[in-house]
C-alpha cells in the first residue's frame, strides 16, 4: 500500500459524493416552472447527469485500481465517507438543512472509518 493509492480512494469518494450531487440538481433543473416534471429525455440531455455519468464510470474504474492495492477491509470502509460527504455537500451546495442528529451521524461515520481503516 501506498499514499497514490489512498489518495486514489479518497479521490473515489469525492467523486462519488459529485456524482450524488450532480443526480439530484439535474433532477431538480429539470422541473418546469409549472411544477411538472419534464420528460426523462430532458433529464438525460442534461449536463449535471452527464456529469452524473462520467463521474460513476471513472468512480469504478479507480475502485478496480484501488482494490489492487488497499486490503477490502480497509477500502471498502472508507467508502463511507461518502455518507458523512453527500449531506454536508448537500447543505453547502444545495442549500438542504442538516439537524443536529446528521452532524452526530456525521461525527461517528468519520471516526469509525478512522478506527477500521487503521493498521
Amino acid at each position: 500500500m501506498n499514499i497514490i493509492s489512498w489518495l486514489i480512494l479518497m479521490l473515489v469518494v469525492v467523486l462519488g459524493t459529485v456524482g450524488q450531487l450532480s443526480l439530484k440538481y439535474a433532477f431538480q433543473s429539470s422541473t418546469s416552472v409549472a411544477g411538472a416534471s419534464k420528460s426523462l429525455r430532458d433529464v438525460l440531455f442534461s449536463p449535471y447527469f452527464w456529469v452524473w455519468f462520467i463521474s460513476y464510470v471513472v468512480v469504478t474504474i479507480l475502485w478496480l485500481v484501488v482494490l489492487k492495492t488497499i486490503p477490502l477491509s480497509q477500502a471498502f470502509p472508507a467508502l463511507g465517507l461518502t455518507f458523512a460527504l453527500v449531506p454536508l455537500a448537500s447543505h453547502r451546495f444545495l442549500q438542504e438543512k442538516v439537524v443536529l442528529s446528521q452532524w452526530l451521524g456525521i461525527v461517528i461515520i468519520i471516526t469509525g472509518v478512522i478506527l477500521v481503516v487503521q493498521k
